[in-house]
């Protein structure tokens, strides 16, 4: 079984995850399979109306 990528879960933007790439803590790849499992929670989204 293999583990879940729980390094850049949380609230980390581009910089802190291009760091982490940089510094060796997760891999490039690692890091699309997570972003490619997440859900696509754009249904739950609310039409703004702007006047």
């Amino acid at each position: 079984m293999e583990k879940h990528l729980t390094d850049c879960e949380g609230d980390y933007d581009k910089r802190i995850l291009v760091r982490k790439i940089l510094n060796g803590e997760i891999s490039e790849e690692k890091l699309e399979r997570y972003l490619s499992e997440l859900p696509d929670v754009s249904s739950c989204a609310e039409e703004i109306m702007i006047e």
